[in-house]
């Protein structure tokens, strides 16, 4: 009875063994950490090829366009003092490297320097150009606000005719093609150049034959007698100013 009840006694314990060790077994299995890894990695992971929602997808090319924009030339003033006056259509720093180069429609280069810049106006000043003429501004070295490249605009302006001091006195005309303007004062070329337009506004062709610091002579081809002819001289100033001008003169042939 007593050796019953000892292995009926064992039997027990081995089976209340059996049955608690099935769940401390099987813990390790249930709570493996690489499951739940991977789902929570699968739940925050985006899909491959998912698009961006709406409204997000031209973020970057719309910041592009607005650093483009802020690089952009507003509005061009010429004066008739030399001064070319460059607006931005936003707030611009410049570069070390800043340099504006203004040239003719036939790209030829024309003298001007940097003279005054801050955020929104950068002006130059400039020497030798003709009124009504169409120049092309070219500016390098400009940051636009936000952006970290600098980059190169370009604007085209028409230029009002800079004044000199320098006067004309008396204007005479000698021979069939000729025309000697006299200064008041002595007067100082640089790069001196002649346009010749008559009374219908058609240019007529003409030449610098002579230049003096008191006179200078002017040959017009195909002079007609009772004709008005309005002369300019450009790249002329007096000894006392900075920058050349251009002077203009209307002379009638008798």
């Amino acid at each position: 009875m007593k050796r019953n009840y000892v292995k009926g006694f064992a039997a027990g314990v081995l089976a209340l063994s059996m049955v608690v060790g099935t769940p401390v077994m099987a813990a390790p299995n249930q709570a493996d950490g690489n499951t739940v890894e991977v789902s929570a990695e699968a739940k925050a992971k985006k899909p491959e090829g998912t698009s961006k929602p709406s409204g997000q997808e031209n973020s970057t090319d719309s910041k592009k366009t607005n650093k483009a924009k802020a690089q952009e030339v507003g509005k061009v003033t010429c004066t008739s003092s030399g001064k070319v006056n460059i607006s931005f259509k936003q707030k611009v720093t410049y570069t070390d490297a800043l340099k504006a180069v203004i040239t003719d429609e036939s790209g030829k280069e024309i003298p001007c320097r940097i003279t005054k810049k801050n955020k929104s106006l950068l002006t130059v000043t400039v020497s030798g150009l003709v009124k009504d003429q169409k120049y092309i501004l070219s500016i390098e070295g400009i940051l636009g606000k936000d952006s970290t490249e600098a980059v190169a605009v370009k604007k085209v302006f028409t230029a009002k005719g800079m004044k000199t001091q320098t006067k004309v006195g008396k204007v005479s005309v000698s021979g069939k093609n000729f025309v000697t303007l006299k200064m008041n004062s002595a007067a100082y070329y640089k790069d001196a150049s002649v346009e010749v337009k008559d009374s219908k506004g058609s240019v007529c062709p003409a030449k610098i034959v002579k230049k003096a610091k008191g006179n200078i002579k002017v040959q017009i081809t195909g002079m007609k007698k009772g004709e008005k002819y309005t002369i300019t001289i450009n790249g002329v100033k007096t000894k006392k100013e900075k920058n050349f001008g251009s002077i203009t003169r209307t002379v009638t042939v008798k």
